[in-house]
């Protein structure tokens, strides 16, 4: 499996493979996306082919509408890292610009899908659109793939509970808090990674020390509030633990930034610097002001009670899937108790 961005280099590596991709830009990588890569991997082993995703960053409305407050899901790392943990898929990235914005459907095809990765095959899902202002659709690419002669299959629809998947519901699902079923839809756990830096000390001095983490400024929060966690560091040993998203409006003013605090369960050791994975259970309550300190203590130490009931619900389940507490954090678990 690669991972390539340079165009030349992209170029010099198709000249030598029948390449099988699919399209789209996959944030979340939730099941609806998991299918198209069944289908990218399924029509290279049936044509003796490489499969592959090709992925444009930044986010299409990002380019085409510059005020657009677009939260995503899943930034670039972690995308290529669940994507390569379904299958052996090489990924190819372009840049999303104004120019690669103005091509019209059949340049793109021509530009890139033949002369850039001379593909053998193509797979996209049935709300596809590409070229100038979304002009292209799936039936345009079936219709091109007929003219130039390369395959292409388009996937139905998938749904969940009867709705189509899409990664705007799930956005939605993240922002109120509603973690589990984000995941059911997601197909996997969808991982907050941030970097520990210096925070107030507060948690410390009154027995709960934190770990504040810097996230990446374009992620979706969840809605403010207390969550369980289970949390990963760098050597991969996995915690328990509790987080909080908000303001804290207990020691801060209604104004301040937003913060994402991990208390984390029999940890020693210094974190600063370092880099955090956190997979949250469902949001415990939502955050609120509490008079004084000892009331700050006391409900904390209840969400910790709290919190231990839901994880050990969590890893009973993934347990009985024959599956390790490390499969929240490294592979494909479809099934979640909601």
């Amino acid at each position: 499996m690669v991972v390539l961005t340079d165009e030349k280099e992209i170029g010099a590596y198709a000249s030598s493979r029948r390449l099988y991709l699919a399209l789209g830009y996959f944030d979340g990588v939730h099941l609806g996306h998991q299918a198209l890569f069944r289908q990218v991997l399924d029509m290279a082993e049936t044509g003796e082919g490489q499969p592959g995703v090709l992925l444009l960053e930044p986010h299409p409305q990002k380019v085409l509408q510059q005020s657009s407050s677009l939260r995503i899901l899943t930034p670039l790392e972690e995308k290529i890292r669940l994507i390569q943990a379904y299958g052996k898929l090489d990924i190819f990235l372009l840049r999303f610009d104004a120019r690669f914005a103005a091509l019209t459907p059949e340049a793109f095809v021509q530009t890139y899908l033949l002369d850039l990765f001379r593909i053998q095959g193509a797979v996209c899902g049935y709300n596809y659109r590409f070229g100038r202002r979304g002009s292209g659709s799936s039936a345009t690419l079936t219709k091109l793939a007929d003219t130039y002669g390369f395959s292409c299959i388009v996937q139905d629809r998938v749904t969940a509970e009867g709705k189509p998947l899409s990664s705007t519901d799930i956005r939605r699902l993240i922002e109120s808090g509603r973690m589990l079923e984000a995941y059911k839809r997601l197909g996997h756990c969808g991982i907050f990674i941030g970097s520990v830096i210096a925070g107030n000390q507060l948690g410390a001095r009154i027995g709960f020390p934190t770990a504040n983490l810097e996230m990446d400024p374009d992620i979706i929060w969840p809605a403010y509030g207390v969550y369980g966690a289970f949390i990963r560091d760098e050597t991969g040993q996995i915690y328990r633990g509790i987080v909080n998203v908000g303001v804290r409006p207990t020691v801060e003013s209604e104004t301040a930034a937003p913060s994402f605090e991990a208390h984390i369960l029999q940890y020693e050791g210094d974190l600063y610097g370092k880099k955090l994975r956190v997979a949250l259970s469902g949001r415990i309550r939502e955050e609120r002001f509490f008079n004084d300190i000892d009331a700050l203590r006391a409900q904390i130490t209840a969400d910790l009670k709290r919190a231990n009931t839901e994880l050990n619900e969590w890893e009973r389940f993934i347990h009985e899937k024959d599956q390790s507490l490390e499969s929240i954090f490294s592979c494909f678990v479809r099934d979640y108790p909601l």
